[in-house]
């Protein structure tokens, strides 16, 4: 029979009984999440399957939360989720990632989801197929009363070789130098950490298998302990001996840093005042220029204008009353009034007529 069955202990669901229901397959290239998946699953059954068999299984959308899914149609996943429910109704389950003080799952009410893109229409169907499955309401009944606990997963052991399996010229095998007593053959050793990796070879004659289990002898032990002890101890003094050195840097830096700021305060140059400023860069003016500089820096409605400073006034209001106004508001030209301006243009105008007359 072809299709696929959810690993979950006791689950009933499949493609052929519920064909709109959606699986997910195990993360195989995730080892993290794969123990997490196989401990939620509680089927002992999948401890002996294969790694390359294991990425066909899949656990069906039952045992995701809905804030797991990435849409209402219950079909995508939000990455690096874990099923952990094992439903007892629609609006019941076993929370697998809660654990009571027993290690055993607590009993949660489902809520229907709130976030807008896990809204189904109203004309939507479940693909949970709580409705048609009758004997899915019967099957877990009884879980009220009886919660699961995960999995208990027991760390990797190394399997035993059966004697038929090894070669006869050659074996890969764990030995204990203390107990072990070869006298015929070639023996080519290499030790590493704890564990000795030997190679032995045999001749045609001698026994077709070798069950040699072992490791270190107890007078090398502490050795190892003590100059692993030796080294880290030198490593400790080190970093000691870097950290002062690095306090040390530091304290210097900050002397340094506060010795350049107390030399730019006291090297800096002392401030000109406004006359002292216009004295100095007047000789590089024209005589046109320094007025219109002197009158920026100093003009004002109760200053006494100084007669080149009017020279220049009347000048450029000879060229135009909409010439003077514009440098006043758009240039922002500090320039005397517009109307003392035409006063001084009519007083020259009045001297040149008496001039003429004589």
């Amino acid at each position: 029979m072809g299709g696929t069955r959810c690993v979950f202990r006791d689950c009933q669901v499949s493609t052929q009984r519920n064909p709109k229901m959606h699986f997910f397959k195990l993360p195989v290239r995730d080892p993290v999440r794969l123990e997490a998946w196989i401990k939620n699953c509680g089927n002992a059954d999948i401890l002996n399957v294969t790694r390359e068999r294991l990425s066909n299984r899949a656990v069906c959308a039952r045992h995701f939360r809905y804030e797991c899914f990435m849409n209402y149609k219950l079909d995508r996943l939000i990455p690096n989720q874990t099923p952990t429910l094992m439903r007892v109704s629609k609006d019941l389950a076993w929370d697998l990632e809660h654990l009571d003080e027993n290690g055993e799952a607590t009993m949660v009410k489902l809520s229907m989801p709130t976030l807008s893109h896990l809204i189904p229409p109203d004309n939507f169907e479940c693909p949970l197929g709580f409705t048609e499955d009758a004997r899915f309401g019967r099957k877990y009944a009884a879980r009220r009363r009886t919660p699961p606990k995960p999995l208990t997963l027991e760390p990797n052991k190394k399997k035993k070789v059966a004697p038929e399996q090894l070669n006869k010229t050659e074996a890969s095998i764990i030995v204990d130098l203390s107990t072990v007593n070869i006298d015929d053959g070639k023996l080519d050793k290499e030790l590493s950490g704890k564990v000795v990796d030997m190679e032995i070879l045999t001749e045609p004659n001698k026994a077709e298998s070798v069950s040699l289990q072992t490791s270190l002898s107890a007078e090398e032990i502490p050795q190892e302990l003590q100059l692993r002890y030796d080294q880290l101890s030198a490593n400790y003094e080190q970093l000691l001996k870097d950290n002062a050195d690095c306090k040390q840097s530091i304290i210097r830096l900050e002397a340094q840093i506060q010795a350049l700021k107390n030399n730019s305060t006291s090297s800096c140059a002392p401030q000109l005042t406004k006359p002292q400023l216009y004295n100095g860069i007047k000789k590089y003016l024209g005589p046109t220029m320094a007025a219109l500089v002197r009158m920026e820096m100093f003009g004002g409605a109760e200053r006494t204008w100084k007669e080149d400073e009017r020279d220049f006034a009347k000048e450029l209001l000879q060229l135009g009353e909409d010439v003077y106004t514009h440098c006043c508001d758009e240039w922002r030209f500090r320039l005397p009034s517009l109307r003392m301006a035409r006063s001084w243009l009519e007083d020259k105008g009045a001297a040149v007529a008496a001039d003429e007359q004589l």
